[in-house]
């Protein structure tokens, strides 16, 4: 029985309309755990009215593209949206024709870059003053060209005035990789955060509910907890483990219910002849001890839902093995017309959304510290820290962002030397952030020369290089 014909029939034993976990449900929900929703109305609102572009950084599968698709349908009716694909590898040229045919600007493509780049700034002036609004969203930003890169940039840059551009959102696995190539004071990064189990919780409730299930949940809070672990906290990975496991319990269940195995009857049969054969030859023997005829129960050592849950961990997990030899690429449709036209294709869904929305930096996993290690205090922190220090032309390395200052005190005593870290308490959805930097350099290349000089046991996998002014702003 192939995976189709196994979720046909978990749908019908569960009496769901869709599957929770594939397209249809993906085209019909936005779940907003883990602070997705509030990430993608952040976003619309930058586009609005803010001077910056966007950023969206997550890992493949973390819901890059669900976001921003949800970001399209919080826009108003007078927006022209294209849709780049940076995984076509475009050249300049080609992405060019792309941005005017998509956004429906109606120039003549045969004349030079140069001149169509000063065109499109010009025409987009002038229909803004039309109330007309124009995006580019680029997906796999990272895998475009440096030249098509830097031509996104120019077309930012030749607007005049900068409120009349044509906005961008990107959306990249990596921001290391697209760091050195644009200014941090013209883009807002929004890095997509793996789940929390109250995350995956929520978000499996979401997809279950517009699949038909209005009852109680068909997870346990500990099946949950052990399916996040298992996918990372990843959303894409996390759908396939729940359909692995609801399809386990399904054949389990039916199994259980509608049929006795032959193996299972023989083995019966087997078992009660032994007991007559023993009756028998008591009585021949004429003795008078009482022998036992039957066994002891054997304990379980597991309970059923535990059973299912193993049998569909084992199955994920051997997908996944699967995936990292042999890794496929994401098929991704286009949007977009022909050249005049402004309508907007939507492709096909296969990231799923859903983490909570951190400021610009990336909020890592604090690492735990054991019950031994000594208090953080105080003078951790020097009076006249980094920020009160750096001049607007510095840079310093901004590490974690984290609600809770407790978090950032624990991880000084890794630092050989306190005063090259800092703490900043800054406002992000009206409550307190807390942000740990690192270090004073006086441009980006020395900074990024001393990233490898940060504790390992920090746990920073990106670190963000941003200069002393951009960090002041942002209280």
């Amino acid at each position: 029985m192939d995976l189709s014909e196994q979720s046909e029939r978990m749908q019908s034993f569960y009496n769901l309309k869709h599957d929770p976990f594939g397209s249809v449900v993906d085209a019909m929900v936005f779940s907003g755990a883990g602070g997705r929703y509030e990430t993608a109305e952040t976003i619309r609102h930058l586009l609005n009215y803010s001077h910056q572009d966007s950023l969206l950084v997550g890992h493949s599968g973390s819901g890059k593209r669900t976001l921003a698709l949800q970001v399209l349908k919080l826009l108003e009716d007078q927006w022209r949206v294209a849709w780049i694909d940076g995984s076509e590898n475009q050249s300049s040229t080609e992405l060019i024709k792309e941005i005017i045919g998509q956004l429906g600007l109606g120039l003549k493509v045969s004349e030079s870059n140069e001149s169509l780049l000063s065109q499109i700034a010009d025409v987009v002036s002038s229909r803004y003053q039309d109330e007309e609004s124009f995006l580019i969203v680029v997906q796999f930003a990272d895998l475009l060209p440096v030249e098509s890169l830097e031509t996104l940039q120019q077309i930012r840059e030749l607007a005049d005035p900068v409120d009349y551009r044509v906005r961008q959102l990107w959306l990249s696995d990596h921001w290391a990789q697209l760091g050195p190539l644009i200014d941090e004071s013209d883009w807002y990064v929004h890095p997509l955060e793996p789940f929390s189990d109250t995350d995956a919780e929520q978000y499996l409730k979401d997809r279950l509910v517009a699949a038909g299930n209005v009852g109680e949940s068909l997870f346990a809070q500990k099946d949950v907890a052990r399916l996040n672990q298992l996918s990372d906290g990843n959303p894409a990975n996390l759908n396939e483990a729940a359909r692995d496991y609801l399809i386990g319990s399904t054949f389990k269940t039916t199994e259980r219910k509608f049929s006795f195995p032959l193996p299972h009857a023989i083995a019966g049969i087997a078992a009660l002849s032994l007991v007559v054969i023993a009756i028998l030859y008591q009585t021949n023997e004429n003795k008078t001890e009482s022998v036992p005829l039957l066994t002891e129960k054997p304990v379980q050592d597991m309970t059923e839902v535990e059973k299912k849950l193993a049998e569909a961990i084992a199955k994920v997990e051997a997908k996944q093995t699967v995936e990292i030899a042999d890794p496929s690429p994401v098929e991704v449709a286009t949007i977009g017309e022909t050249e005049g036209q402004a309508s907007v294709k939507v492709p096909s869904s296969e990231e799923v959304a859903d983490e909570p929305t951190t400021e610009q930096g990336n909020e890592e996993t604090v690492p735990e510290v054991s019950e031994s290690a000594p208090d953080p205090v105080a003078t951790d922190i020097p009076a006249a820290g980094l920020l009160a220090k750096g001049a607007d032309t510095e840079f310093t390395i901004q590490l974690i962002g984290v609600r809770e200052r407790e978090k950032l005190q624990q991880l000084i005593p890794a630092f050989s030397d306190s005063k090259m870290v800092d703490i900043v308490q800054t406002t992000y959805q009206g409550k307190p952030w807390f942000v740990l930097i690192y270090g004073q350099f006086p441009d980006k290349a020395s900074a990024q020369a001393s990233v490898p000089n940060i504790p390992a046991e920090v746990g920073v996998k990106e670190p963000w290089i941003r200069s002393f002014k951009s960090l002041r702003d942002s209280i």
